[in-house]
C-alpha cells in the first residue's frame, strides 16, 4: 500500500550528541528498507550507465527522481519473492559472472574498473547491478514466462504478415471450403459471410438463407497450384481464420485455413526465436504491471518524492 507520508529527515548526530547536522532527506520506503533522496539521485545521474549494463531492467533513457523510486522499490520486491521461492543470487554466483564477462571480453580487473571510472560507477555499484540482472532474469523465467501464453499460431501469424509482400513465399493449407451459390444471397449477405460463419463456428448456428451451404475438407493444397486470386486472399489471411468471399463461376467460396505452412520454412525457423521474444516483450509489460500492483498491496510502501 502506498502512502505519502510528511518530509522526514534523517540526522547525523555529533559524538557528544548536542549538535546536529542536516545529512540527507529521506524519499521512500518499502517495509524496513528506507532509500535517501541522495541514493535516488545517485542512480538518475547514472541511468546511462545503468542501461548499458542492464538494460532490461532500466530500459528508458531517462527517470524521475519518483520513476528511480519506483524501480529501487520493485527491486525490493523482486529481491524478496525470489528470497520466498528459496532464490537468492549470492555474492559467489554475482563475482563468477562478473569474471565469466572478464574472459569473455578479454578483459582484466583493472580494464573492467577504468571502464566504470569511465562511465562514473564503483565496482561496488557494478557488483549490485550485476545481482540486480541476475535476479530480475530469475524473476522473468520463474514468475512471469509461465504467465505469458504464446502459441505456434501466433508465431507463424506474425511471420506470415511480417513478409506478407514477399512474393517468394510459398505456402502449402489445408482449407474447409464453404460455399454457395451466388444467386440466393445479396451483396450484403456475400461481405458479410466470413463473420456469419465465424459466429457459426462459436454457436453451431447459421440463418435461414445460409441452409443451403455446402462444406468441403479440400485437405491440403499448395498455393502455386491454386488461381492467382485465391493464392493471393490465402497469403493475407491467417491460420486459423476464415478468408474473405472469393467468387468463381457463380459461387461464393468462404475458406476456413486449418492450417498455413511455408513451403521452405528455414527463414522461419531461423527468425522463430526472435518472433517469440518480440511477442513475449510486447505481452509481458503490461502482465508485469499488473503482477507488481497485485504485489505492492503487500508491502508497506511510503514515498516522499
Amino acid at each position: 500500500m502506498k502512502k505519502i507520508f510528511s518530509c522526514a529527515l534523517v540526522l547525523l548526530f555529533s559524538q557528544s550528541f548536542v549538535s546536529a547536522k542536516l545529512l540527507d532527506k529521506i524519499a521512500g520506503v518499502i517495509n524496513e528498507k528506507v532509500y535517501s533522496l541522495s541514493e535516488v539521485r545517485r542512480v538518475k545521474s547514472t541511468v546511462e550507465a545503468r542501461r548499458e549494463i542492464s538494460p532490461l531492467i532500466y530500459s528508458q533513457t531517462s527517470y524521475s527522481e519518483k520513476e528511480v523510486l519506483d524501480l529501487l522499490q520493485r527491486q525490493f520486491i523482486i529481491k524478496d519473492k525470489l528470497s520466498e521461492m528459496g532464490l537468492v543470487i549470492s555474492d559467489d554466483s554475482v563475482e563468477s559472472r562478473i569474471n565469466e564477462t572478464e574472459r569473455r571480453l578479454g578483459l582484466k580487473r583493472s580494464d573492467l574498473l577504468n571502464f566504470l571510472e569511465s562511465k562514473g560507477l564503483t565496482f561496488n555499484e557494478y557488483f549490485e547491478l550485476i545481482r540486480e540482472a541476475m535476479e530480475y532474469n530469475l524473476f522473468n523465467t520463474r514468475v512471469i514466462v509461465p504467465l505469458v501464453n504464446i502459441t505456434e499460431q501466433e508465431i507463424k501469424n506474425f511471420y506470415y504478415n511480417l513478409k506478407s509482400d514477399n512474393s517468394a513465399l510459398s505456402f502449402k493449407y489445408h482449407l474447409l471450403d464453404f460455399s454457395i451459390s451466388e444467386s440466393k444471397l445479396s451483396k450484403q449477405q456475400v461481405k458479410r459471410l466470413p463473420v456469419v460463419l465465424e459466429e457459426y463456428q462459436k454457436t453451431g448456428q447459421l440463418p435461414n438463407e445460409l441452409s443451403n451451404i455446402e462444406t468441403n475438407d479440400l485437405g491440403k493444397l499448395s498455393g502455386e497450384d491454386l488461381p492467382s486470386q485465391l493464392s493471393k486472399i490465402l497469403k493475407n489471411t491467417n491460420e486459423g481464420a476464415f478468408t474473405k468471399p472469393y467468387i468463381r463461376d457463380g459461387v461464393v467460396h468462404v475458406f476456413y485455413v486449418k492450417t498455413k505452412d511455408l513451403t521452405e520454412s528455414q527463414e522461419f525457423l531461423k527468425m522463430k526465436e526472435q518472433i517469440y521474444n518480440q511477442l513475449f516483450m510486447s505481452r509481458s509489460k503490461s502482465i508485469i504491471e499488473n503482477w507488481f500492483e497485485r504485489e505492492e498491496s503487500n508491502y508497506y510502501i511510503l514515498e516522499n518524492i
